[in-house]
């Protein structure tokens, strides 16, 4: 092939096109997210990998204490534990937690919510193949369930301990 003066600006220009975008996400959890005890709480995150982006690993982390809580190590797509065995699973949440992971989205469910257990911070950590891992936090509320009682013709709430 002869290259002539304008093949620098050529190569220039088609580069442009195929330079691969950083990953990111496009949608998050509210933040801070709420939900009333007992509730099921779902978390839905969306990403775009960029173009043959895939999964290398997605981690679920309780970041209220020092040093964080790993939840939940997954490391291809699938939906857990209802099809497959996450790699890392805490105890507390086994039974409790459900994970749907593709290459565009992860959705993690906490069954049953509980305000003691529950009402934390999270962060959800995305690492990509050959690229940088992207994280994202949200702070869980989980609301007391109020009781209606009634007494003759007036009704009062009662707050929940």
């Amino acid at each position: 092939m002869i290259c002539y003066l304008g093949c620098a600006s050529l190569s220039h220009f088609i580069s442009g096109f195929v330079e691969l975008q950083p990953p990111e996400f496009t949608a998050e959890p509210p933040k801070p997210i709420t939900v009333v005890e007992g509730n099921n709480l779902s978390l839905e995150w969306r990403y775009d990998l960029g173009v043959g982006g895939s999964i290398r690993r997605i981690d679920f982390h309780e970041t209220s204490s020092s040093p964080s809580v790993l939840i939940l190590e997954v490391s291809s797509v699938g939906h857990y534990p209802v099809n497959q065995t996450p790699d890392v699973l805490v105890d507390s949440y086994n039974g409790r937690l459900q994970a749907n992971v593709t290459e565009t989205q992860t959705s993690i469910t906490i069954l049953g919510a509980n305000r003691t257990v529950d009402s934390k911070e999270y962060q959800l950590d995305v690492n990509p193949v050959g690229s940088s891992r992207i994280s994202s936090a949200v702070t869980v509320l989980v609301q007391c369930k109020y009781k209606s009682t009634s007494v003759s013709i007036f009704q009062y709430y009662v707050m929940c301990n």
